[in-house]
């Protein structure tokens, strides 16, 4: 028995297939290249897995480019209460954003950011979430498609 299923998995071969077919010369690895960099943090990750997805589909470039992003994020408390406590915070997202080309010559930079209010005072279930870290999805998403149009405004005025 153990000998029909190692035949079994010897013959079966792999079921992997590309997504094209390279030996057609029907994808270019030189097209809409964008290498986008490792941003820290867990938020960076999030940050940096929305922009790959919006630039697997774009054909931007006809050049090989570096993406590095720096992201820092703040909660500023105000509308303040009679006894001193905060009712609403703004919740703030900065990308220092910026564009080297394939010899490393920096092309585009920009500060790029995103910001929005939290009501504190009488919303338990944003408290408990902000108690077990930040849940800026919506926030991450707004801020990866500025990034991207910015550098597609960018990309199409240069060509």
């Amino acid at each position: 028995m153990l000998y029909k299923i190692l035949a079994l998995l010897l013959c079966s071969g792999c079921s992997f297939t590309p997504l094209c077919d390279c030996s057609k010369g029907l994808c270019d690895v030189s097209d809409a290249h964008i290498d986008v960099d490792v941003i820290a943090e867990r938020d960076g990750q999030k940050l940096r897995r929305f922009i790959l997805d919006a630039l697997r589909n774009l054909r931007l470039a006809k050049k090989g480019y570096r993406l590095t992003i720096t992201l820092d994020f703040s909660e500023k408390p105000f509308a303040h209460s009679s006894d001193g406590n905060a009712k609403r915070l703004r919740l703030s997202y900065r990308a220092d954003v910026i564009l080297k080309d394939e010899k490393g010559k920096e092309i585009f930079s920009q500060p790029i950011s995103v910001h929005t209010g939290v009501n504190i005072a009488g919303a338990h279930r944003e408290v408990i979430l902000a108690l077990y870290g930040r849940n800026n999805n919506a926030l991450l998403r707004e801020l990866s498609s500025r990034i991207v149009e910015n550098i597609r405004v960018f990309l199409i005025s240069e060509n």
